[in-house]
C-alpha cells in the first residue's frame, strides 16, 4: 500500500533553545524601554508642573519680584540650570552658600550673581532640590557700609593723587615753606603707592638714624599735605629745620678727600708708566743694557690699564665678592675695582708652581710669515699675550703705588736678565717647568691653527723685538 504523509520537519533542539532565549531577551529590553520612557515622561510631567508653578513667580530682577516683602535670594546660575536641566541629580541642591557673606547674610558684593524669588517658589525649590540656607532681601548692612567706605576711600585716593601730581609740577620758591622728600619721589611716588609703601621719606634715613639731606628734593607745603595723606608713615622734614647727619657728612668729606688722593695717584702712574699703558714694546737698547727685567701677568696688566684709563661713570658696579681692600673710591659717586699689587701668578703652572713661559717667548708674539693668508693674520691677532716685560724702574713705581712699597721679591714677581743680543733668561733660582711650557705652546699653536681654507704659515719670533726688526730688514735687503 501507499505510505502515509511525511512528518513535518523539526528544528534541532539547540536552535529552538537559542530562539527562545533571544525572544526572552528581546521582551526584557522592550519592557525596560517602556519603563525608561515612562520614567522620562514622569520627569517631564514633574518638571512641567514645577515650571508651571514657578513661572508666575520667577521674573528675575523684575520690579515685581523685588517688591515682594518676603522674597528670597538664589544663585542666578543655579536658577538657570534648574529651569533648563531635566534630572534633579544634574541640578543639585540650592547652593546659597556661594552668595552668603561672612556675616551670614546675602552678600551685596555679589548682587549681580543672584536673583529674587517668592517665598512659595523658594519652598518649592527646596522641596524638590534641597539646599540652602535661606537668604531674605534684607542683605548685610555691615558689608554695605564697608563697601561704601571702600568706595569713598577710592574716590578720595584718586582725588589726592590728582592733586599731588598737580602740586609736584610747581616747585616751591625759596621764600615759601617746603619739605624734603627723596629725589626720585616725583617720578616714583605713584609706583610706591601702588606697591603699598607707607613711608615716602624712608629712603632719606641714613644708617645712623639721621637724614640724608644731600639726597633730597623740596616740595611745597600743599604737595606735602597730599603726600602725608597718601603715605601716612612719612616723617615731616621742613627744609629750614632739617639738618644732615653729622656722621654721614664726615664720611662724605673723607670720601672726597680719598677720591682726590686716588685721582692724583692714578695721574702719577699714567705719567710715569706711559710705555706700559700704551702697550709699547721695550726698546732694543733697554734689552741689551743688561738691566734687571720683570715678567708680569698680562691679565693683571690689562686690569691695571682699565683701572687707569676708565672714564668717570656714576657708581661703576663692583663684583659682590670683591674684597673691601680692592674697592677704590674714585669720586663721590664712583667706585672701581683696584687691580691689586703687581702679579706674575698667571705665569706659573698650577701643578708645580714653576714658570711655564720660556724666557725667549716672554715678549714675543706669534706672527704670520710673509706668505700667510688674511685668515691666518686675523687668527694671530686673536691670541692675546700671556705676559709683559717691565723694567725695574717701572716695577718700582707699580709696587710703590699699588703694593705699599713692597719689594718685587716679596710679591714673587718673575725676574729676568738680558744682555747683548741674547734672549732674556730666568734669574738664578727661578725654575722653568719644561713639560708645562710645551703643553702651553702646543695649546697656542692649536689656537692659531683654528681656521679653514688655508695652510699654516706661522713662525715664532723668539728674539727681542729690536733684534727681530734688524733681522727682517736684513732679509728684505738680501731679497732685493
Amino acid at each position: 500500500g501507499r505510505a502515509g504523509p511525511a512528518a513535518p520537519p523539526q528544528a534541532p533542539q539547540a536552535v529552538l533553545s537559542a530562539l527562545r532565549e533571544a525572544n526572552a531577551a528581546l521582551r526584557a529590553r522592550a519592557r525596560q524601554y517602556d519603563d525608561d520612557v515612562a520614567a522620562v515622561e514622569a520627569e517631564v510631567r514633574s518638571r512641567d508642573e514645577y515650571l508651571a508653578a514657578l513661572s508666575p513667580l520667577l521674573q528675575a530682577a523684575s520690579p515685581a519680584a523685588r517688591s515682594l516683602p518676603d522674597a528670597r535670594w538664589v544663585p542666578a546660575s543655579w536658577l538657570r540650570s534648574s529651569l533648563a536641566l531635566l534630572r534633579e541629580a544634574e541640578v543639585g541642591p540650592v547652593p546659597n552658600g556661594e552668595i552668603r557673606c561672612e556675616h551670614g547674610k546675602a552678600d551685596p558684593a555679589k548682587l549681580g550673581e543672584m536673583r529674587l524669588v517668592s517665598p512659595a517658589a523658594w519652598r518649592r525649590m527646596v522641596e524638590r532640590f534641597g539646599g540652602g540656607p535661606e537668604l531674605d532681601t534684607a542683605g548685610c548692612a555691615v558689608c554695605v557700609r564697608a563697601a561704601l567706605r571702600t568706595r569713598r576711600t577710592a574716590d578720595r585716593t584718586a582725588q589726592l593723587k590728582e592733586a599731588l601730581g598737580q602740586a609736584l609740577s610747581s616747585p616751591p620758591s625759596e621764600e615759601e615753606e617746603a619739605f624734603l622728600v627723596p629725589k626720585a619721589f616725583r617720578a616714583k611716588w605713584a609706583k610706591w603707592r601702588n606697591e603699598g609703601v607707607a613711608d615716602a621719606t624712608g629712603e632719606l634715613r641714613c644708617k645712623h638714624g639721621g637724614w640724608l639731606v644731600d639726597g633730597a628734593r623740596c616740595i611745597s607745603a600743599a604737595a606735602w599735605s597730599h603726600t602725608e595723606a597718601l603715605f601716612p608713615d612719612s616723617t615731616p622734614l621742613p627744609r629750614e629745620s632739617t639738618s644732615a647727619c653729622a656722621a654721614c657728612s664726615a664720611e662724605r668729606r673723607s670720601l672726597l678727600e680719598g677720591a682726590k688722593g686716588n685721582a692724583a695717584l692714578r695721574a702719577a702712574q699714567r705719567q710715569q708708566l706711559g710705555r706700559l699703558l700704551a702697550e709699547e714694546e721695550l726698546p732694543a737698547e733697554v734689552l741689551s743694557a743688561g738691566s734687571p727685567l720683570y715678567l708680569l701677568d698680562a691679565a693683571w696688566v690689562q686690569e691695571w690699564r682699565r683701572f687707569l684709563l676708565a672714564k668717570a661713570r656714576p657708581q661703576q658696579p663692583v663684583p659682590r665678592d670683591s674684597p673691601p681692600s680692592r674697592v677704590l673710591v674714585v669720586s663721590q659717586t664712583q667706585t672701581q675695582l683696584h687691580p691689586g699689587p703687581p702679579s706674575s701668578a698667571g705665569l706659573r703652572c698650577e701643578a708645580h708652581g714653576c714658570v711655564e713661559v720660556r724666557p725667549g717667548h716672554t715678549h714675543a708674539r706669534w706672527r704670520p710669515s710673509r706668505g700667510a693668508s688674511a685668515a691666518e693674520r686675523a687668527v694671530s691677532e686673536r691670541l692675546p699675550p700671556r705676559c709683559c716685560l717691565a723694567t725695574a724702574a717701572e716695577v718700582e713705581v707699580l709696587c710703590g703705588a699699588l703694593a705699599a712699597g713692597a719689594p718685587p721679591e716679596e710679591l714673587e714677581l718673575v725676574s729676568l736678565t738680558a744682555g747683548g743680543d741674547d734672549p732674556p733668561t730666568l734669574a738664578p733660582g727661578t725654575l722653568l717647568c719644561t713639560g708645562c711650557c710645551e703643553a702651553a705652546e702646543a695649546k697656542e699653536r692649536a689656537a692659531l691653527a683654528d681656521f679653514e681654507d688655508a695652510e699654516v704659515h706661522l713662525t715664532l719670533r723668539t728674539e727681542p723685538a729690536g733684534a727681530a726688526k734688524s733681522r727682517d730688514e736684513a732679509v728684505a735687503a738680501g731679497e732685493a
